[in-house]
């Protein structure tokens, strides 16, 4: 096959199929050849033996001979097809294959070797025509075809072979140039393509890093702000400035927790939020200053949010667990928090509650009046979602639940 690949064209198939033929020609041909061989020399003719025989060791020889480069083991094969064609042509004529193989000749040149060498087999089979025509006239070979215009006749004959030739010299040429070209367009393309792919890769590896790099930035400045608020709530000796200053700093917080997540996970259009969720509520029971022990139940489904909803989804979960914190254990020592997250089809539901002492109608109609629930309900209307926050029925605590669609954008 040489050092062709598939991408260089016509000439990696013309090699292909030369090899192909080399592989079945040793079988083939010593099947043929035996059964002819026998048969010439029942009809007493030594010298068409003898050539059944040496065409017998020259298959063999261009089959099996490692010693002979591609191009050798191709002008050798055409070599052996015409000392057929001239061997068929001298003993059988016009009855014989030799103008089969004359033909078949000029077809092969085409087929394995370049176009030039099917132009040359042209020439080689009009002298060995005319060769013929000439021993014909001589009377060196029989030709019992006719009594007169022996010579005219086998010209007449000779001609269609030759002319099949010529149709294939002009013609076969076309068919490959058109798949020659194909294929180079072929090659252009799928270099392109590539070049394409490589060039979207780095720019959309480029465009991450840049996102990634912003995310860090806005985790950082985040992180920065509620430091300075959290520096300045205990600086203030006003308890409602002061928890004021707390809530804020838990709200910034809770933003910077999302950014730290997408910078971490390297997808910046979506995020684990069940995975979040925890990080976030143990951030808030860090941040916030109280001495109860809060015991945490989770019962969370796997579930991913776009940025533009868990973004809001993260500051509810801190109104929720800081109202928890601050009103839901007054003179206890601990609690119980529990948080369900599920997803059915496309749709969340989320759930807080509590176990604490509850609130009252009065409280919860004060409680609707703070900046805490004005935020929840304009997050839930943001993510197009609904919301309730009430007094359990079961036992005694307080229940959030809060339901909406994915984003997909």
């Amino acid at each position: 096959m040489g050092d062709f690949t598939r991408m260089d064209g016509l000439q990696y198939w013309r090699n292909r199929l030369f090899a192909s033929i080399v592989v079945y020609l040793f079988p083939l041909g010593i099947l043929i050849l035996i059964p002819s061989a026998f048969v010439v020399y029942s009809l007493s003719l030594p010298a068409l033996t003898t050539s059944y025989f040496l065409f017998g060791v020259a298959i063999s020889l261009i089959s099996l001979y490692g010693g002979f480069e591609l191009n050798q083991r191709k002008y050798l094969f055409l070599t052996l097809i015409y000392t057929v064609a001239t061997v068929l042509i001298f003993f059988m004529g016009e009855h014989g294959a030799g103008l089969t193989y004359l033909f078949g000749a000029t077809i092969f040149a085409l087929l394995i070797l370049p176009i030039k060498a099917g132009v040359l087999t042209i020439y080689i089979n009009v002298a060995v025509c005319l060769i013929h025509a000439g021993l014909i006239h001589y009377q060196m070979v029989d030709y019992p075809l006719r009594e007169s215009y022996e010579v005219a006749s086998w010209l007449a004959i000779s001609a269609n072979s030759i002319l099949l030739s010529i149709v294939s010299v002009i013609f076969l040429p076309m068919l490959f140039r058109g798949l020659q070209e194909t294929i180079e367009s072929q090659q252009n393309l799928k270099h392109n393509l590539i070049q394409h792919q490589h060039e979207l890769e780095e720019s959309l590896e480029e465009k991450e890093t840049l996102l990634a790099e912003i995310h860090h930035r806005v985790k950082n400045n985040l992180a920065v702000i509620s430091g300075m608020l959290h520096i300045q709530s205990f600086k203030e000796s006003d308890k409602e400035i002061q928890e004021k200053l707390l809530n804020s700093t838990l709200r910034v917080k809770s933003m910077a927790n999302i950014h730290e997540q997408l910078y971490q996970s390297k997808n910046f259009s979506r995020m684990e939020f069940d995975q979040g969720l925890k990080k976030l509520v143990e951030t808030i029971l860090d941040t916030m200053n109280h001495s109860k022990e809060i015991n945490l139940n989770y019962d969370l489904d796997p579930v991913q949010l776009t940025i533009s909803q868990a973004v809001p989804c993260s500051l509810i979960v801190n109104e929720v667990i800081t109202n928890c914190l601050k009103h839901g254990f007054p003179n206890r020592e601990s609690g119980m928090i529990d948080i369900d997250l599920q997803k059915k089809d496309s749709e969340i539901f989320m759930a807080i509650s509590d176990d604490g002492v509850g609130i009252s109608e009065a409280d919860f109609r004060k409680e609707n009046e703070s900046i805490g629930i004005e935020l929840i309900q304009t997050l839930t209307k943001q993510i197009n979602g609904t919301y309730t926050y009430k007094p359990r029925h079961d036992k005694k605590g307080t229940e959030f639940t809060i339901q909406f669609s994915l984003n997909d954008n």
